[in-house]
């Protein structure tokens, strides 16, 4: 019966491991990473983008959150949820992606002009919406991406007006009125840049 005991504590930690040796055949999240710059194009300017996406893949599809730099008209940081799927069954390909969040605008010189004393303009939070086609080539551990997509970025801000309320002696009398107003580009987005 020792002997019984001893080869039973003996076997039982190889079947231990040799369960967990073995491959598992489901899919797994993992944590994958995005770095991408580009050029945005519209009716208005073209100008510069970089943007940055961390989450997680499994199989063909990626979901991630990001934050970039959007230098189109008013600048500003895009913060995205993005999600991408994989066309076709080989890890090179053409994929599709979407991807939208809150714009977040940074101040400029330009937009410090004053009225009575107030800032004439008030940056707002705006939204940023986007979706494309791209293509990606694995190369070692890394894949290089490329991609062509349809942006929208709604920009908000406040605007002050002088109003006049008249003459009132000695001075003259105005009121400052503060009015929303919202500026909405389209623009094509042209994006290169590596995954791990």
């Amino acid at each position: 019966m020792k002997l019984f005991g001893c080869i039973f504590w003996m076997i039982c930690p190889i079947l231990i491991f040799a369960q967990k040796a073995q491959p598992d055949d489901k899919p797994r999240w993992r944590y994958s990473s995005l770095l991408q710059g580009g050029v945005i194009a519209g009716a208005n300017q073209s100008t510069y983008t970089i943007q940055t996406i961390h989450g997680f893949q499994r199989n063909k599809m990626m979901a991630g959150i990001g934050i970039g730099i959007d230098n189109y008209l008013i600048p500003g940081f895009p913060v995205v949820a993005h999600g991408q799927y994989l066309l076709g069954k080989k890890s090179s390909g053409f994929f599709g992606y979407l991807q939208g969040g809150p714009n977040i605008p940074w101040r400029k010189n330009e937009w410090k002009e004053t009225i009575l004393g107030n800032p004439r303009y008030q940056l707002k939070t705006g939204w940023l919406a986007e979706t494309g086609i791209g293509y990606q080539i694995p190369v070692g551990k890394l894949k290089i991406l490329t991609s062509i997509g349809y942006s929208v970025k709604q920009s908000r801000y406040e605007e002050l007006f002088a109003v006049w309320l008249g003459p009132i002696l000695p001075f003259e009398t105005w009121e400052p009125v503060y009015r929303q107003q919202e500026l909405t580009a389209r623009r094509w987005v042209f994006k290169a840049g590596i995954a791990f």
